[in-house]
């Protein structure tokens, strides 16, 4: 009975392992299932380095490697989209036939427990798989200029994490000068994980290779934006990405990644996303005539108190477009709209906080910086944001006293940095108010030292007028 037993798991496991290589790919929903695993993994990352186990340039890696994944796995499963060679796909699979059944029957005479695998018989798995690779590769070094083999090679040795070596190999598949865009973006792609997140010039002219074949191609795009963010010009990748997301499908499964990626540039550049024109990586800067092309008018969506993805943008409707406007409400609202769902992402409330801001809605942005702060209660930054949006509604030259919530907020960012000159602005404005000049000299003085720009020039005006 258990041989019986063994016979069929045998079966049933080369079949799970051929099935792949003897059917042609069509509409699967494998590349939907790996995204939704990866948005996990990216969301866990986030925890980490919240919770201060992993350094942010090694979040940052991680990141851009889940990034990765998720453009790779909405384009196409992996290992299913293949269209090796007759030769090379009859070959593997009469070894996966013949080498899995010996396999199994190998493990279960070493362990006794055919049920109960062991992290032993995974390694010894794992260990087989990348012989299978090696006998691949053994193969392919005698059939140089078998295009479509060392594809798969390339893309065996990544699935297996040999990123090096798929490198090389994809690095020969540009050799043999394959005519789709695939092949470059895959090259593009293994460079910036081999550089650690880099996007090198030799990743780049991969990427503007695969969109001079496929202007769709969307890792390139993707890429390229990148590029010029990590080069420092954010307004490049924010035209980039705005193209790519403004002609992706709705629901392509990258889409929230590249927004969100898009949004903290943008904040770290202090740009609004709208006022940037969209751009695809091989076109030129527009010209002149094209700028002076009168906007198709775009119809804002009426704003609505109880629905929070139509947010009010009239304050800020001499200042875009209509089409900019509608843009900034839709992008707005799926941000609040999100968050409702998702409760527990700081970044995304500190990102609906500024960008509340951005629309002067005081209220949405005094709220969104409240739940950011509940997350967070150390962090300085939402109470810094929370504070500012509360500063500029007081009356800060009348008698009337700050506002409660206000000096509450300075004095918990004072008990985690003492220095904090904004802080201290607004603690020693208190004090001014109630009629204790020299505490506000005197925290106004030790603010000075510290303080830049505009708050600077401010505590000097201030400074001068106590005297």
């Amino acid at each position: 009975m258990i041989w019986a037993l063994l016979t069929l798991v045998a079966i049933a496991v080369a079949a799970a392992l051929i099935w792949p290589l003897v059917r042609e790919a069509r509409n699967t929903d494998d590349g939907q299932r790996d995204v939704a695993v990866l948005k996990d993994q990216e969301a866990e990352v986030q925890r980490d380095l919240a919770r201060g186990t992993i350094t942010p340039s090694e979040a940052a890696a991680l990141k851009l490697e889940i990034q990765r994944r998720m453009l790779a796995a909405a384009r196409r499963p992996a290992l299913t989209h293949w269209r090796e060679g007759p030769g090379a796909r009859s070959a593997l699979t009469a070894l996966l036939a013949v080498s899995v059944p010996m396999l199994a029957f190998a493990i279960y005479m070493n362990l006794g427990a055919p049920l109960m695998p062991s992290p032993a018989a995974r390694s010894q798995a794992d260990h087989d798989m990348a012989q299978l690779v090696d006998q691949l590769a053994a193969r392919m070094q005698a059939d140089p200029n078998n295009l479509e083999g060392w594809a798969l090679l390339a893309r065996s040795y990544r699935q297996i994490e040999r990123y090096q070596d798929a490198l090389d190999a994809y690095r020969h598949v540009l050799s043999l000068n394959p005519p789709d865009a695939d092949p470059y973006a895959n090259f593009g792609e293994m460079v910036v994980t081999v550089g650690g997140g880099q996007v090198t010039a030799e990743a780049r002219e991969a990427f503007l290779t695969a969109l001079s074949r496929d202007r769709t191609e969307s890792r390139a795009r993707f890429y390229l934006g990148l590029a010029a963010s990590q080069n420092g010009d954010a307004r490049t990748a924010i035209a980039i990405w705005r193209d790519l997301t403004a002609s992706a499908p709705k629901d392509a499964p990258w889409l929230e990644m590249v927004r969100n990626q898009m949004f903290q540039v943008a904040q770290s550049a202090a740009i609004m996303p709208m006022s940037v024109e969209p751009r695809h990586p091989l076109d030129g800067e527009q010209t002149a005539s094209a700028a002076a092309t009168p906007t198709p008018t775009v119809e804002v969506q009426p704003s609505d108190p109880n629905d929070i993805t139509a947010p009010d943008v009239s304050a800020i409707k001499s200042q875009f477009s209509g089409e900019n406007l509608a843009q900034i409400q839709a992008m707005v609202g799926s941000l609040a709209g999100r968050l409702e769902n998702n409760p527990e992402d700081f970044n995304g409330w500190m990102m609906l906080g500024r960008s509340y801001n951005v629309l002067r809605n005081g209220d949405g942005a005094k709220q969104a910086f409240q739940k950011a702060m509940m997350l967070k209660p150390a962090e300085i930054e939402p109470k810094l944001n929370y504070a500012a949006v509360l500063l500029a509604e007081a009356d800060m030259n009348a008698a009337a006293p700050l506002p409660e919530p206000l000096t509450k907020t300075a004095a918990e960012i004072l008990v985690l940095a003492p220095g904090q000159p904004e802080a201290l602005f607004v603690r020693g404005l208190a004090a001014l108010k109630a009629g204790d000049k020299v505490t506000a000299q005197r925290d106004w003085t030790t603010a000075k030292g510290k303080a830049q720009g505009p708050l600077a020039a401010e505590l000097e005006r201030r400074l001068k007028a106590l005297k």
